[in-house]
């Protein structure tokens, strides 16, 4: 059986996904491992962007240290055959988009046939529950970021939208910390 990662926010509805190992293991592992430290808990979404993405963080929260660090991205971009579609209710982790992917940046897609995304993050799981939770969410009411990056939009909940806590059930298995990429200061 595939890992399920719950979802508790503090509306106190839960969001369900399915994770993928055999698809992406390292980011698997990162996910797990992040969720099993408590490092998602009581944090606020942080990105919300209509036919796009909802994603608890893209700052892995506020550089972190427990959760600021890269992996190898697992997508056909970096030469990874995952074969995942990143369409939507599909979980993919954040990064680069060429070589690497954060260990804690997962987003949740939730546009449809965004080709921009397609081979360049690593899908590793995918929503199985919780569709009305998410589709709730998309109809807070936000307010605009000013992104650093040209293209990029940000919008957060303009009243925060908290996860109280990530739980995974492994069935038993037992899951490696990630792998993560050295990176020359």
């Amino acid at each position: 059986m595939n890992p399920i990662a719950t979802i508790l926010m503090a509306s106190g509805n839960e969001i369900k996904i399915e994770l993928f190992p055999q698809v992406a293991p390292n980011t698997v592992n990162s996910f797990i491992h992040l969720s099993q430290k408590s490092c998602f808990d009581q944090r606020r979404i942080e990105r919300i962007v209509k036919d796009f993405v909802i994603q608890p963080s893209y700052t892995s929260f506020n550089n972190d240290p427990e959760c600021d660090y890269l992996i190898e991205g697992e997508f056909r971009a970096n030469g990874f055959d995952n074969p995942l579609a990143l369409d939507k209710y599909t979980v993919a982790m954040g990064g680069d988009g060429e070589h690497f992917a954060s260990g804690s940046c997962f987003f949740i897609v939730v546009g449809e046939n965004i080709e921009r995304l397609q081979g360049k993050y690593p899908g590793f799981g995918r929503v199985i529950s919780g569709f009305e939770e998410i589709e709730r969410l998309l109809e807070v009411e936000l307010i605009p970021i000013k992104a650093d990056v040209p293209g990029v939009v940000i919008n957060e909940p303009k009243n925060p939208e908290i996860i109280v806590k990530v739980d995974v059930e492994t069935f038993g298995c037992v899951f490696e910390p990630p792998v993560k990429v050295e990176t020359q200061a």
